[in-house]
Formats: structure tokens, sequence, C-alpha cells
């Protein structure tokens, strides 16, 4: 398969080039790190690096799959150290090799490589305090968006926008799955070949973590129900027979957070700005693997609020959920401006039930800051009292 251009994450590591900091691409298995890093491999040859001072080592390949201790990997990137000029070392998934933070910053310290990897699941900052200083930058990186779709999937130009998006809710945004666009078959098998991998290799590799089938059924119960509030015991209560403890989708979920399948997002109680006790939002990394999971989708509430919140989540800004009453919005700060913007979503604002649902909660909040409410309804306008409606292709589509 062609190597997918993505600016967006190209532009963000050539920002961070010649940093001191280690930087660290995260993100789940199959959202396209290696690619990123391969293009960033270009980027470098293109600007005048020479050949000889890039070092690509792809650690998940099984030509390196044996490989375990830490003074064999050492070796394996020493010897490649070009002998005049820095550096620039490109890792991916040396997560998986015991020591391999001590590995890492010993040649960071020792041959002053600039250098950059990738980890398909979360790397904590308590295992790099003792290795790193200054600590490494962290990366997220996510499926292809909406915009970074249209461009690789090559609609014709007659594909209206609103079409485009039904296509995007059902093949997702894993760039592997778009490039197989002429093949439903082929995609399926893809998606739960990648699918399955994150589980074995990123979620079931974990300490007391055995039980596939236990693990497939939970995924399905939070993909059904994700975008609600819900709690380890909610979930809990949908198993009809043989409910596993809460201790144990607690510990389930966990891992599946940290191999970034889910983000779970604490939701914040508005009346005092305190965590709900265990209570978070779901969103699944792609929309994909929720047609996957549980069938085709159609544009709902709960996809319009995932399809927002990895929207915010690729803008790099803070992003705070609250409960607003029986409702939830999220607030979105740019740290360096100190600007904050509230956003309401709602798949239409049609009757007059619709509006007071959507602009109730916005306007619970008693301050001066921006307030939005993202929809699909085409002919809504602003409130009169200043919130602003926007489309969701428009969000979606603009700068």
């Amino acid at each position: 398969m062609s190597l997918l251009h993505r600016p967006l994450y190209l532009n963000r590591l050539n920002r961070l080039l010649e940093r001191d900091e280690v930087k660290i691409l995260v993100g789940a298995r199959g959202v396209g790190k290696t690619s990123i890093l391969d293009m960033f491999a270009q980027s470098l040859l293109l600007s005048g690096v020479k050949r000889a001072n890039i070092v690509r080592i792809d650690l998940d390949a099984l030509t390196f799959r044996t490989l375990i201790d830490a003074e064999e990997f050492f070796d394996l990137i020493s010897t490649q150290i070009a002998d005049q000029g820095k550096t620039y070392l490109l890792l991916d998934e040396p997560a998986r090799i015991p020591n391999w933070q001590m590995v890492v910053s010993g040649v960071k310290n020792i041959f002053g490589a600039d250098i950059y990897i990738t980890s398909s699941v979360e790397i904590a900052e308590e295992d790099l305090t003792e290795f790193f200083d200054p600590l490494p930058i962290f990366l997220n990186v996510l499926p292809l968006s909406f915009q970074e779709f249209q461009i690789f999937y090559r609609f014709s130009e007659e594909v209206p926008l609103k079409e485009r998006l039904e296509v995007y809710l059902k093949v997702g945004g894993m760039p592997a799955a778009v490039q197989m666009r002429a093949n439903e078959s082929a995609l399926t098998s893809m998606m739960l070949s990648n699918f399955s991998a994150s589980l074995m290799a990123d979620v079931l590799s974990g300490v007391g973590m055995t039980d596939y089938d236990l693990m497939i059924n939970l995924t399905k119960k939070i993909f059904a129900q994700f975008g609600a509030v819900n709690s380890f015991n909610s979930l809990r209560k949908m198993f009809d027979e043989r409910p596993p403890k809460v201790t144990t989708i607690e510990n389930y979920i966990e891992r599946l957070r940290k191999a970034y399948l889910f983000y779970a997002v604490p939701v914040i109680d508005l009346r005092d700005g305190t965590p709900i006790p265990r209570m978070a939002k779901y969103f699944p990394v792609d929309l994909g693997y929720q047609t996957l999971m549980i069938g085709e989708q159609v544009l709902t509430d709960e996809i319009l609020e995932c399809l927002v919140y990895l929207e915010i989540l690729r803008l790099e800004v803070g992003c705070t959920i609250f409960r607003v009453g029986k409702s939830t919005v999220f607030q979105i700060e740019r740290s360096d401006l100190g600007d904050k913007i509230y956003i309401k979503t709602a798949k239409n604002l049609e009757s007059e039930e619709a509006q007071d649902a959507a602009y109730t909660p916005l306007r619970t909040i008693k301050n001066l800051f921006a307030r939005w409410v993202i929809t699909s309804d085409e002919n809504a306008t602003n409130s009169d009292d200043g919130i602003k409606v926007t489309n969701v292709l428009d969000f979606l589509t603009s700068e």
C-alpha cells in the first residue's frame, strides 16, 4: 500500500526537530504511527540529512519478535549510529522490550541522538522519570480525520459532503481500511484482524488478562452504549448470564483504554467542579470499529458527539466534560490564550423541545465564554441569546 501523506503530524514532528526530548507517538494499533515515522524519515532526507544518519527500526516486525534482551537491543542500535553528524533514531514499539527506557535514554545520552518512537500502549510518566530528563513529549495519533478521509478515499467531485460523511461513518478512519475502498469483504477481514491484533498484543498481554471472549463481549457492550455516562457497575449489569466482577470489568476497561481502543473521559460535576467517582464517557477510537462490532451506523446523537470529541482531541486542546443536570457539555480550552468554548451536540434542532434540550445546559453555565451547539440540522440558526449553532459538516471541514 502507498504511504498516505499526513501533513498535520509531519508538521508537528518538524516543529519538534532537534528538541532535546524524546518524542513518543502514541495511539491505537493501525492508526498510522509507523507510516508517519516513514514519512518523517523521507522528510529528513529531503531536508538534506544523509541516509546513514537516519536509523529506522520497526521492533514490531517479525525480524525482531525474538528480541527481548536490553543489551542486545542497545547493540542493535549502537552499531548503526552514524560516524559523523547527528543520528536521527526512529523506533517502532520499543516499549515491548524489558528495560527499553534504559536503552533509549542511554543511546540519547551517549550518542546525542534525536529520538522518535511509537507506542500502541500507554506509557506512564512514572515509568519515565528515572531515565529521562527532560521527560519525553507525547503526540497523540488518531485515525484519519474527515478532511483526510475525503482526500484518501478519492471521492468523485459530484458526491456531496453529506454522503461522504455517511461513508466515513461506515468505513472509519484507519488508513489501511480507507485504501480498501472497493472491497468490502477485504475491509471487514482487515478491520477484524487489526482489532484482534490490538486485543491480543496490547490488551490481553497484561497480567491476568486471559479471557478473550469476555473482552470481546465487554467491548461490544461498550460500543453499544458509547456516549452514555457509564459506571463499571452499570456495565456489569448488562451481562445477562454470569456477570463478571466489577473489579474484573474495571481492569479490562483500563487495558482497553491503555491500548487506545477507547478514550475514557471523566465526567465533572458542574456544581462543584469535582470528578464524579468511577463515572466516565467512553468514545471509540474509530467509528469503523463501531460498524465492525455492532453493525452499520447512521448519524445519531451519540455518534455526532463522538465525531466532535475526536476532532477536539485531534486539535490538541484541553477538553473537559461537565455534567449539567442530566446532560453533558464539552469545555475546550486553549491554555496559551486562556480562552474557553462550551459545546453541546444535538442531532437536530427542529422542534422547541430539541432546542430546549440543547440550549438549556449551555445557559446554565454562567460565564462570558463562547457557547456552541454542533448539529446535523442544515437549517438551524444561532439562538437569540448568542449561542452559536454550527453544522457538523462545517465543523469537521473548517480550518
